[in-house]
């Protein structure tokens, strides 16, 4: 895993006490992580090669990909203490020799040029502090052809209506700290696609939530 003390000592805005995420993630998250990795399989048709997974928390929707696929997924996050958590999980899943974890920001990812086939990322992108430059990066390290699906989706009409009625019983305020970014970033997104200029983009708005799909 590689470190850098300036990440370690910054605001982890999307999820700052990890053991708390962990939680909702296992407890009121974990049946959209499955049916997610399904749609991303089916939607780009990629089952080998290397995978991203960006601000991965805990890793649910890399070790999701991992386990329906031969994808080696590089579990990426800003939290030493996420990235521990999906350590411990890859290895008690038996997917520890498909996985490496590595610690960095969305902004500077310290990885190769065109290296990954496919890079995804549920919920982070929202707390990204500049997503010109984030979706810049995502774009350099996918390959010609390559794919990302990033989002904050719940799979289907089903689930979100579930894990919406849960989280606002649970904690009615838990949009709040989002809510603003993510209509932001929906409508930033247009103008920074346009201007990194893939050779396509898809926004997928429907009643199981919000994607963007982008090939290289």
């Amino acid at each position: 895993m590689v470190k850098d003390k300036n990440i370690e000592n910054k605001e982890h805005k999307g999820g700052s006490n990890p053991q708390s995420f962990d939680r909702i993630v296992r407890e009121v998250f974990a049946p959209i992580y499955p049916v997610i990795a399904q749609q991303i399989k089916e939607k780009t048709g990629v089952t080998y090669g290397r995978c991203f997974d960006a601000g991965c928390g805990t890793g649910a929707l890399g070790r999701a990909m991992a386990s329906i696929t031969d994808l080696h997924v590089t579990f990426f996050d800003q939290s030493p203490e996420m990235l521990l958590l999906a350590k411990d999980y890859a290895k008690s899943e038996n997917i520890l020799e498909k996985s490496d974890f590595l610690n960095g920001d969305i902004h500077n990812i310290g990885i190769k040029d065109e290296s990954m086939d496919i890079v995804i990322s549920r919920g982070s992108s929202p707390f990204w502090d500049d997503w010109q430059r984030a979706y810049s990066e995502i774009l350099r390290i996918l390959k010609v052809g390559g794919h990302a699906y990033i989002g904050g989706g719940f799979g289907t009409k089903e689930l979100r209506e579930q894990i919406t009625a849960h989280m606002s019983k649970e904690k009615p305020d838990w949009r709040d700290s989002f809510k603003e970014r993510v209509k932001m970033e929906r409508e930033a997104l247009p103008q920074i696609l346009n201007s990194l200029n893939p050779t396509q983009h898809t926004i997928i708005d429907d009643e199981s939530g919000w994607w963007v799909f982008i090939t290289k």
